[in-house]
Formats: structure tokens, sequence, C-alpha cells
């Protein structure tokens, strides 16, 4: 069937493990990404639930959120972070997935969020501010935002 995803690695800072990926190790590859929920913060990964958007049955983006972050998660990335299928972008469903995380997080006690966009993702910053994301730090690569309400 050939490669799952033709996205680029590194595309607005997200590292899409997936990319060249042959279909058949693709079952095995989501399996590991849901048994993140149980993993213990490390340097290299933190507890992580996936979520994935279907539309129509077509997967459009994913959502992942870190249910447990230490101080260092927090500067690098935060609890959030979701993609969005680049054929499905500016189509309201970065707005949409992100909304639709914010009572998950509640849920599982995530509270407050914190997540980051690239400073050259004009799009992802309007997406965290129009679901009540606040800016709290600026660097030379990222803007950080808090308390998406």
């Amino acid at each position: 069937m050939g490669n799952v995803s033709r996205y680029p690695c590194k595309k607005n800072g997200s590292t899409n493990l997936c990319y060249g990926l042959a279909y058949e190790i693709f079952a095995e590859y989501i399996e590991s990404q849901l048994a993140r929920a149980s993993n213990a913060i490390t340097p290299y990964d933190t507890p992580t639930r996936i979520f994935i958007m279907y539309d129509n049955d077509r997967p459009v983006g994913y959502v992942g959120i870190r249910t447990e972050i230490n101080e260092d998660w927090k500067k690098w990335c935060g609890n959030v972070y979701y993609c969005i299928r680049l054929s499905d972008r500016g189509k309201g469903y970065g707005n949409a997935i992100l909304n639709l995380a914010k009572p998950l997080c509640k849920k599982i006690g995530v509270q407050p969020i914190y997540i980051q966009a690239n400073i050259d993702n004009i799009l992802s910053q309007k997406v965290i501010e129009h679901n009540g994301g606040v800016e709290y730090k600026t660097d030379k690569s990222k803007y950080y935002y808090i308390d998406i309400k």
C-alpha cells in the first residue's frame, strides 16, 4: 500500500514519526502511541493521551494531551499539541480539535493548559488565541500560552 504518511518531518516544528512508514508497520505504531498513556515522565516522553478527529470516517487530525508534565516539559512544549492533515488546514479543524480537547483536559485533571506555537506558525497562534490561550512568554522561536478556558 505504500507509505501511510507523506507529510514531511519537522513541518512547523512537529516531528511526523509516520513519515515514510510502511502501511504494514503503521498498526504497530498506533498501538505504541496508545500505550503512552501509562508512560513515566522522562526527558523523552510523558504520560500522553492521543485523540484522533474524524470527519465522515476520514481522519483529519489528532490532539495529544500530556496528562503530567514537569518544568522542563512546560518549557519545551506544554500539555497539549495538535496536528491537522495538510490538505485540511484552513477549514476550521484546528479550532474544532482544540475546542474538543479543552473539556477532555479538564476531565482528566490537566489544568492549567500549557500550549505553544512556533513564531512562524501564524495559523496555530490564531487557533490557540481563538480558544482562549493567553500569551505569557515569547522567545526567538516560540510563543507560549496558558489558561485555555
